[in-house]
């Protein structure tokens, strides 16, 4: 019995060897691709950070693989739309606080609370924008900002000097004085900004710089705010300097921020790429260029975000997250900064000795960090431009036909609570 119970289990364990041979076995799991579109992947230098961070990323997880690829940043909002609404989003898409609305309105994007949640971003390590409208919608969070656009003084310190200026104004009614002892027009002009008919996003944008400076905002809370006392005055100062003729005019964004390079133009109100294309126009007067808080108490800073999102049906949004992580670490963002020379969300992400080589950059920094506010109205970026067309339109009517401040915001908040409503 010995024998015969030997002989059947060999049997047995033949047979079943041979049942295991017969099964074909199971192929070892395909790396997850990302599909990532963004215009970065098609600019100088953002280029350079892109490919360096997908790259590490890539070599850390190997599992993963990250298709990114440009799509010019004039068709992305359209193009990302279309893709989504046709059911084949990206994993990961590039937007902005200025369209994100459109996206939430549509209600294509993917709430990331539980991601956020493990990550370590948090107040502690992040600026106070993360965690405020358009990003923050019914108390969930849609995207994550990965970088930061403020607009604060940039300044020519010879032309401040020759008119009697040894720093810059700390408050607005300095400010306008000093815009007015800096102006010898045609050729010189103390401040300019887009007073032009026609661009209205761009006449909202430097118009809205003044009203968050001056403590005002167009909506709190999805609460048209239009005609509020602060923004009042703000648009009263902006017109003042206006009336004053120590803007250039008739002239485009492009065209005046080149009076500024060339020594034609004493402050702007603008952004840190300006080093660079200074640099690039006119490098001679690098040495003249210096920046500083807006010049408020409260130093309320303009921002525009450029921010990551997780399409609502993205294939792989546990992945997508992961590399959106990564690359906003603490590492990689210093990364950005030295690469870019992009202001980061993320708090103390200042290569070493960056701000003794750039000490221009510090109050982009320190604005980020303490005082952005976004430029949209708060609470109603679902209605995207048309809010900021109702703004500007009426903007235009005080500066070139003179319409009352106070008359003209209550027709535009009329208006903007009518839009809401409908």
């Amino acid at each position: 019995m010995k024998v015969l119970s030997t002989i059947r289990k060999g049997i047995l364990a033949g047979a079943a060897a041979a049942l295991l041979a017969s099964v074909p076995m199971a192929a070892s799991a395909e790396p997850v691709t990302l599909r990532v579109p963004s215009w970065w992947f098609g600019e100088p230098g953002n280029k350079d950070w892109m490919e360096k961070v997908v790259k590490a990323f890539m070599d850390e997880n190997p599992d993963i693989k990250v298709e990114g690829y440009n799509v010019a940043y004039g068709a992305y909002a359209d193009q990302m739309l279309l893709e989504m609404g046709s059911g084949s989003p990206p994993d990961v898409i590039h937007l902005l606080n200025m369209n994100i609305g459109d996206f939430l309105r549509n209600d294509l994007l993917l709430p990331l609370d539980d991601y956020i949640a493990k990550s370590d971003i948090s107040k502690e390590t992040y600026s106070p924008a993360q965690f405020e409208s358009p990003l923050m919608v019914d108390g969930h969070t849609y995207g994550v900002i990965q970088m930061v656009a403020n607009y604060v003084p940039f300044y020519n310190e010879t032309i401040l000097k020759e008119a009697g200026y040894d720093k810059f104004p700390d408050n607005p009614k300095d400010f306008l004085e000093m815009a007015k002892k800096t102006t010898k027009a045609p050729n010189q002009f103390g401040y300019a900004a887009m007073v032009k008919p026609g661009s209205y996003i761009q006449t909202y944008m430097d118009v809205a710089q003044w009203v968050i400076a001056n403590g005002g905002h167009f909506a709190i809370d999805g609460k048209p705010t239009v005609d509020d006392p602060r923004n009042i005055e703000a648009i009263s100062m902006f017109k003042e300097l206006f009336d004053a003729g120590v803007m250039p005019r008739d002239v485009d964004k492009s065209t005046y921020r080149q009076m500024w390079w060339q020594g034609k133009v004493g402050t702007l109100f603008d952004g840190s790429w300006m080093m660079g294309f200074a640099k690039a126009g006119n490098p001679d007067i690098i040495k003249d260029l210096r920046t500083a808080p807006m010049p408020w108490p409260g130093h309320r800073t303009a921002a525009a975000f450029q921010l990551w999102a997780i399409p609502k049906d993205a294939p792989h949004p546990d992945e997508a997250f992961k590399l959106i992580e990564f690359m906003q670490s603490a590492k990689w963002q210093k990364e950005m900064v030295g690469i870019t020379n992009a202001v980061s969300p993320r708090l103390n992400s200042l290569p070493d000795g960056y701000l003794e080589a750039n000490p221009w950059f510090a109050t982009f920094q320190e604005a980020s960090d303490k005082y952005a506010v976004s430029i949209m109205p708060a609470g109603l970026e679902l209605y995207g431009n048309e809010v900021l067309k109702i703004i500007a339109d009426k903007v235009e009517e005080i500066l070139y036909k003179n319409r009352p401040v106070a008359e003209a915001m209550a027709e535009a908040q009329a208006q903007v609570v009518a839009l809401v409503k409908n």
